[in-house]
C-alpha cells in the first residue's frame, strides 16, 4: 500500500531527474544498439574508427544516466514505502544483469575492436570483420537494451516479486529474438 506523497519542489525536481537518467540511459543503450548494428557493415577501418567515436559516448552517458536514476529513484522509493515490494528487488537484479553483461561481454569485446584497429584506412581485415560480427557482442547489447525496457516496465507497474522476475526473462527472451537478424545475417564482404 502507498502512501499518499504531497508533491513538493524537491520532490518534482528528483521525479524530473529520474526521468532525465532514464532517458539518459536509454539514449546511451540505443547508441550502442546502432553503432553495433552499423559495425557489421562497414567496409574500410575509417568506417570503424567513425561508429566506435560514436560507441564511445555510450558509457559515459548510460552510467551517469544509470546513477541519477538509482539515487533518484532511491528517493522516491524511500518516499512511498517501495523499498520493501517485490518489483524493488527485481529491478536490482535486473540492474545487476545489465551491468554484468556490461562489464563481462560488451567492454571487454569493444576494446578488443579498437585494440585490432589498423593504423591506416583500409579495407577491414578478415580478424577485425569477424570481431565486429561477433554474435555475443550484438546478442548482449540486444538483450540489454530489452532489459532495461523490463525495468522501466517494473517501475510503471509494480508487480509483486514474481511476476517481475517473469518480465525480466521475458525481457531477456525478447533480446534474444530480436538477436536473431544479426545472428543469421551474414556481415557485408570484405572489400579486396
Amino acid at each position: 500500500m502507498n502512501a499518499y506523497v504531497p508533491l513538493t519542489t524537491v520532490h518534482v525536481l528528483v521525479l524530473f531527474l529520474h526521468l532525465a537518467g532514464a532517458l539518459a540511459l536509454f539514449i546511451g543503450y540505443g547508441i550502442e544498439w546502432t553503432a553495433s548494428s552499423l559495425f557489421r557493415n562497414a567496409a574500410s577501418v575509417e568506417q570503424v574508427r567513425a561508429w566506435l567515436r560514436v560507441f564511445k559516448v555510450s558509457p559515459p552517458l548510460a552510467g551517469a544516466g544509470l546513477g541519477v536514476l538509482l539515487l533518484s529513484g532511491g528517493y522516491l522509493a524511500s518516499l512511498s514505502g517501495a523499498m520493501k515490494q517485490g518489483w524493488m528487488l527485481a529491478t536490482f537484479i535486473g540492474i545487476f544483469l545489465a551491468l554484468a553483461l556490461g562489464f563481462a561481454l560488451i567492454l571487454p569485446r569493444m576494446k578488443a575492436i579498437r585494440s585490432a584497429l589498423p593504423a591506416g584506412n583500409e579495407p577491414l581485415p578478415a580478424a577485425l570483420r569477424s570481431r565486429l560480427a561477433d554474435p555475443i557482442l550484438l546478442t548482449s547489447i540486444r538483450v540489454r537494451v530489452l532489459l532495461a525496457a523490463g525495468i522501466v516496465y517494473l517501475m510503471a507497474a509494480k508487480p509483486p516479486l514474481v511476476s517481475s522476475l517473469l518480465i525480466l526473462v521475458f525481457a531477456v527472451i525478447l533480446g534474444l529474438l530480436f538477436s536473431i537478424p544479426v545472428l543469421t545475417k551474414t556481415p557485408a564482404p570484405a572489400n579486396s
